[in-house]
């Protein structure tokens, strides 16, 4: 063999010795049925909660209304007032939670998925105390939280405050309130995936000479939906003044006629006296110094009553209105 050809056949050997063998291939080619790696939409948006003014109009607007309808429920004075907006992974805020909790799980139709409350157990006994005519005495024992009492309370009191989150969304979006159901222990119950972001809305209640905290959870894949309405600042464009309006409806308003009356005397008898009366009897009635000049059912003003160019007439007597 001459030197060319011995340079010839280790070009044709050196291509061999390279080559990966044919498991090799394979186990490149071979897909992991234990690879952890999970697809990412990189079109999907993520909320900013910095960039979320209407959900804190929303907020405050159901704080206002919130405290309303407690004060009705409990029969006393209670204050609602949002205090913080923030955001945190799904795992973390379940580990948070305390045991025993006082959870709720929610559907806010339309939206897909759904929405928790957590009610600190000392403020729920507190609210249960008042509600029962107590003056919101403190308890030691927050295992009394997960007494069914409690538990039908909490549904009482989210039912309670249903109309307010509706009305308060309203700017947003219309929504429906619906409870799934109750928690107390958060281990039982899954919040989402550890690393969702949540958006937590915070309020402090205030009853009596306590205080306490109720916070709504919301996943960002539940407002996703709406996450162009919630990005908006909520400013409304000023109202121009309707300078020709003024005086049109000033003119119509005094031009207006308006029905009053005045009653001169009133009696009262009886039942039985009533049906005896006939013809010719007298029903005996003083006279008034003062009768009270009406517009339905209101009164305008006082006066004394008189004659006037031969009609009976009103003398308004000073002092303005009745």
């Amino acid at each position: 063999m001459g030197a060319s050809e011995s340079a010839t056949a280790a070009e044709a050997a050196a291509p061999q010795a390279n080559a990966i063998s044919e498991e090799e291939v394979s186990a490149l080619l071979e897909k992991s049925e234990t690879s952890a790696v999970r697809p990412y939409d990189f079109t999907a948006q993520r909320i900013n909660r910095t960039q979320l003014p209407m959900l804190e109009i929303v907020a405050k607007s159901f704080a206002d209304r919130m405290g309303s309808s407690l004060s009705t429920l409990l029969g006393r004075d209670a204050a609602v007032q949002f205090t913080a907006l923030d955001s945190a992974k799904a795992g973390e805020l379940q580990a948070a939670l305390p045991v025993p909790s006082s959870l709720a799980v929610l559907r806010l139709k339309p939206l897909p998925g759904t929405a928790f409350v957590s009610i600190e157990p000392a403020l729920l006994l507190t609210l249960l105390d008042g509600f029962f005519g107590g003056s919101g005495r403190p308890t030691a024992d927050n295992q009394a939280a997960i007494a069914p009492a409690a538990q039908r309370f909490l549904a009482l009191l989210l039912r309670s405050v249903a109309a307010d989150w509706t009305a308060a969304w309203t700017p947003v979006t219309p929504l429906e309130l619906e409870l799934v159901k109750q928690e107390t222990n958060p281990r039982l119950m899954q919040l989402g995936v550890a690393q969702d972001p949540m958006l937590v809305l915070k309020f402090t209640v205030e009853f009596g000479a306590r205080s306490g905290r109720i916070d709504w959870l919301l996943p960002e894949n539940l407002l996703a939906p709406i996450r162009e309405a919630l990005a908006l600042d909520g400013g409304a464009a000023p109202v121009r003044k309707q300078d020709p309006w003024g005086p049109m409806l000033g003119n119509a308003l005094r031009d207006a006629e308006l029905e009053t009356r005045a009653v001169l005397a009133e009696a009262q008898i009886s039942l039985r006296e009533l049906v005896r009366l006939i013809p010719g009897d007298v029903i005996p009635i003083e006279a008034p110094q003062y009768v009270t000049l009406l517009a339905g059912e209101i009164p305008l003003y006082r006066g004394r009553f008189g004659v006037s160019q031969g009609r009976n007439a009103l003398k308004i007597t000073p002092g303005g209105p009745a």
